[in-house]
């Protein structure tokens, strides 16, 4: 119902209730003051006196009227006086007179009270005018306050809002009460705070990956940038003045070129995951054999570096996960790629080990390397985490577990690290498992 019909029925309600009460009102004065006077106030007649005379003598009187009383009824009823005072009561007198077959005659008086209605219908009208416009009034404070509490305030606190939504203030949301347009409104500009308020923050964060972005540039890139450029002025001063120097000079140069695509690559990316600008495209995976094709791919680098990966399942079923297994394989790649980094030759080991909880299966990552500090472990998922001069380790942008988090928490599931030093480290996984 809009707020046109609504005031409309609340006014033609209004007046048909108080025409109902008004009424009854009425009905009951009246009702009770014929039940308390017994005499019809409508009528204007009371209760009736009659009197009986047989050849002028009474032989029935109801209201024991004297003698004299009866021939004062008589002479007004001669001079065509139908009416008698009696102190504070007036009569309207009736006659019928009748002779017997015997020659008897006979008089029979009847007198009605008559009853001064006028005061009467004044205090009547008096009375229901005085209720109508009690019961007016009242139905109509009771509709204002109604409206007042469902229109007026809410209006008054969108008022309120919009103006605080004018001078940027977006953290206090806008309740949606009211009658029908009201609500609507208020979901409106509700609507209307959320999208601001994540325009805004989209804004900033473009602006801060923006920043992000330029800073890394400059100052990431200028190293291996600066590597090229001294490969390839030895090569063009003749500092490189053999084929074999030559070659590994330029050897260099384009190793530092990979690392620069691999850079700007995972710059990019980061960056599409910060803004969630990245689509998933999530399905059930059967989460041992997804670990052991990823175990494959990655075992020829181990072993050509005379490292091993192990995977070892302490799951007591087969368990499915939902994530985006294209996008879940980078993460997969970088954590075993920064362990491959900090674990030895010949004798460095990285453990996968699968188990689970209730809701979860575990995915752990357990290598025997130097591990990482307490003091340097609660950022070690920060962009360019530097408690191993991540930005120095050859191939690396020190994105690698930054990326990984930011996919790992976009499917629903938690990432962290334990470590010890000298006792190796630990990236583990959580992610619920998939009916």
């Amino acid at each position: 119902m809009d707020l046109k019909q609504r005031f409309l029925t609340q006014s033609m309600m209004t007046l048909i209730g108080t025409i109902i009460i008004t009424g009854c009102v009425g009905y009951a004065y009246v009702y009770f003051y014929n039940l308390l006077n017994k005499s019809p106030i409508s009528g204007g007649l009371g209760e009736t006196a009659v009197i009986v005379m047989e050849d002028d003598n009474i032989i029935y009187n109801n209201e024991e009227f004297s003698s004299l009383q009866i021939k004062e009824m008589l002479m007004n009823i001669s001079v065509k006086n139908n009416y008698y005072d009696n102190g504070d009561k007036n009569y309207s007198i009736n006659t019928e007179s009748f002779t017997t077959p015997k020659g008897g005659k006979y008089i029979i008086i009847t007198l009605n009270p008559v009853i001064n209605t006028d005061n009467n219908y004044k205090s009547l009208i008096v009375l229901v005018f005085i209720t109508f416009l009690i019961v007016f009034v009242s139905a109509s404070v009771v509709i204002q306050k109604q409206n007042m509490k469902n229109i007026i305030k809410p209006i008054t606190n969108l008022t309120r809002e919009t103006e605080k939504l004018r001078t940027g203030e977006l953290e206090t949301a806008i309740t949606d009460y009211g009658y029908g347009e009201i609500r609507e409104l208020g979901s409106a500009i509700e609507q209307l705070r959320l999208q601001l308020k994540n325009s805004i923050y989209y804004q900033q964060k473009y602006d801060e990956n923006r920043k992000f972005l330029i800073s890394s540039i400059s100052h990431d890139l200028k190293t291996p940038v600066t590597s090229i450029r001294g490969y390839i002025d030895g090569v063009l001063d003749g500092i490189a003045d053999t084929d074999e120097k030559k070659k590994y000079y330029l050897s260099k140069a384009v190793d530092k070129t990979k690392l620069i695509n691999t850079m700007i690559e995972d710059l990019l990316l980061y960056s599409k995951l910060d803004l969630n600008q990245m689509p998933f495209e999530k399905e059930k995976v059967n989460i041992v054999k997804y670990m052991e094709g990823c175990v494959e791919d990655s075992s020829a680098e181990f072993e050509r570096e005379n490292k091993s990966i192990i995977l070892e399942n302490k799951l007591s079923n087969i368990y499915f996960v939902t994530i985006d297994s294209e996008k879940f394989k980078r993460v997969i790649q970088n954590i075993l790629d920064n362990a491959k980094r900090n674990i030895e030759k010949e004798s460095g080991q990285l453990k996968i080990i699968l188990r689970e909880t209730n809701s979860s299966v575990i995915i752990e990552f357990k290598d025997n390397g130097k591990g990482i500090s307490k003091d340097d472990l609660p950022y070690v998922f920060d962009r360019f985490y530097r408690a191993d001069t991540a930005r120095a380790v050859e191939g690396s942008s020190g994105l690698g577990l930054a990326i990984a988090k930011q996919i790992v928490e976009s499917s629903g599931g938690r990432i962290w690290a334990i470590s010890e030093i000298g006792e190796g480290a630990s990236i583990i996984i959580s992610l619920k498992k998939a009916n």
